[in-house]
């Protein structure tokens, strides 16, 4: 489990995508996982409520066509921690940021097309405002925007990630949480 990390500024979700055999990454991980690996997938940044457990690569089922979305709030009690010059609780001004895409049908965990995004959300909870379609499997991620002595600030996208297999590789990354809608 790691502290988020923040960057200045917004970088932004554009660039060109590298794409990951999925069959390849799939096998590592079931080597992995065989060979006993000492680094399961880590969550960086902020994490759904509630929360998820080292392995929770399958799609939460939700009961809804427009689900609810809770999250941890910033700054989360590991951050305050890690923050050793005490800066994090200068942060003021603290909104998140949502983004939903459904799953690429080809490569199973991969965002193909953003169809939710909300920003300015002052609580870390959401309800979608319009229905998802039935049957189908989503990803979602979540950060935080915050101002830290008057400059703007943001965390990292949340999401599990493999160590070794460098969490940028891709624009936008696998390892967003999974969710499967209702069928109707």
């Amino acid at each position: 489990m790691r502290a988020a990390r923040i960057r200045c500024g917004d970088r932004g979700q554009s660039g060109a995508r590298r794409s990951i055999d999925w069959r390849w990454l799939f096998g590592l991980a079931l080597l992995c996982l065989a060979s006993g690996c000492k680094d399961p997938p880590f969550t960086d940044g902020l994490r759904p409520l509630p929360l998820l457990t080292s392995f929770d690569a399958i799609p939460r089922e939700v009961d809804s066509l427009q689900p609810t979305f809770r999250w941890e709030a910033f700054p989360r009690t590991e951050d305050l921690k890690v923050d050793k010059a005490g800066r994090l609780a200068a942060a003021r001004n603290t909104t998140y940021e949502l983004r939903i895409w459904r799953e690429e049908e080809d490569t199973p965990f991969f965002p193909a097309e953003l169809v939710y995004a909300r920003s300015g959300l002052t609580e870390p909870v959401h309800t979608v405002e319009t229905p998802f379609a039935s049957d189908t499997r989503y990803l979602w991620t979540i950060r935080a925007r915050f101002e830290l002595n008057g400059e703007p600030r943001v965390t990292d996208w949340g999401g599990m990630f493999w160590p070794g297999f460098g969490r940028r590789a891709e624009i936008p990354p696998r390892g967003y949480y999974l969710f499967r809608t209702p069928v109707r």
